[in-house]
Formats: C-alpha cells, sequence, structure tokens
C-alpha cells in the first residue's frame, strides 16, 4: 500500500506543481482559470488526503501509547496547516484536562484525518469547530461544524467514509471510541473519545 501510495503522490506533485506555477503567472484578474485552478489545488489535496487515510487505515503496527497533552498535539497540527487553504478552525479547550494515552503518530494523523475531512465541509459562514471535554473515561475531542444539508456519509465528500473508518481505528487501537453524526439542519459532528 506504501509502494502505491508512494506512485500516485509523484504525479499529484507535478500537478501541485504545475498548478502553483499557473498561480504565478494567470493574471489577477482571470476569474475563471483562477476559480479552475482552485478546483485543481483542492482535489490534489483531497487525492493526498484519501491516501493518508488509506494508509492509516492499512497501517498494521502496534500502538506505542505515552502520555500526552491532547491540547497542545491539536493545536500544533493546526498550526502546520497552511493557513491559506483552511476555513477557519475555532478551538474550545476545557481547562485542566487530564493528559490522553495517545502514540504520537497515530494521535497526529487522527487530528489530520479529521481537520482533512472539516476543510472539505466548512465555510466562512459555518466554520469547523474544535472543542474538547473531561469525560467519565478520559476526554474527549468534538471536531463539527454546523453546514447545512448534508443527509448521510453518502452525500458527504469522497474519502468520507474511509476517513471516519481510520479514526474509528485509532481511537479503538488507544481504547476508545469515535462516533459520527450527521442532520441536514445542524451539521456534521464527530466525538472520539480517548483514555
Amino acid at each position: 500500500m506504501r509502494n502505491i501510495a508512494h506512485e500516485i503522490r509523484q504525479p499529484l506533485g507535478a500537478i501541485e506543481s504545475i498548478a502553483y506555477y499557473l498561480s504565478m503567472v494567470l493574471p489577477e484578474d482571470d476569474g475563471k482559470h483562477r476559480e479552475q485552478l482552485t478546483r485543481i489545488q483542492q482535489l490534489v489535496e483531497q487525492s493526498n488526503w484519501i491516501l493518508s487515510n488509506g494508509l492509516g487505515l492499512a497501517d498494521l503496527r502496534a500502538a506505542a501509547p505515552e502520555t500526552i497533552d491532547l491540547e497542545e498535539l491539536v493545536t500544533h497540527v493546526i498550526s502546520a496547516r497552511p493557513v491559506s487553504l483552511d476555513p477557519p478552525v475555532e478551538c474550545d479547550f476545557a481547562p485542566g484536562l487530564p493528559l490522553v494515552r495517545l502514540d504520537r503518530g497515530f494521535g497526529r494523523g487522527l487530528v489530520e484525518n479529521l481537520l482533512g475531512l472539516f476543510r472539505q465541509l466548512a465555510t466562512e459562514t459555518h466554520p469547523s469547530r474544535i472543542r474538547t471535554s473531561a469525560a467519565e473515561k478520559g476526554v474527549e475531542l468534538e471536531v463539527s461544524t454546523a453546514a447545512p444539508g448534508y443527509r448521510s456519509i453518502a452525500s458527504l465528500p469522497p474519502g468520507t467514509a474511509l476517513s471516519l473508518d481510520s479514526a474509528r481505528r485509532i481511537a479503538i487501537l488507544h481504547g476508545g471510541s469515535c462516533t459520527h453524526s450527521i442532520d441536514p439542519a445542524s451539521g456534521i459532528r464527530v466525538r472520539v473519545m480517548l483514555p
């Protein structure tokens, strides 16, 4: 799987480079072509996200949990993302959260995965929201957006089912859980419980 992902990422990288070059040479007032160029960049990013989730789901190595600060991990992942591509992310971290037992690599993959999913769903008027709270069995990480109109996983962007399966696998691997809800009026919510 890693070899296949590597081979696919090479042409994706070339497409991304070409798109970047075109964004530099296209006139600013060429809205029609710039719109299509932005769409190409989004599709390359979506393809890379799907590949990452496939790799995460196929990763059979055992987790090596360590005690980590979930807020610190989430903040680090958010700050490492390209600002120009992200709709706003609103964070509401509960004060004094206990540390969680989480493999740092799997944890980073989990947060990147969920941010990648919600990047495709959120808008300026319906931003992604990340909330943490203390729970009886650990810490709950909730990612949501109030973007309306989605009715089921089938109505969400390609790769969503794979993304949710990957997040669930990581949560279960650490003794936690991952659930989601989709409502056409109130939006999409993913809850991850970590011990």
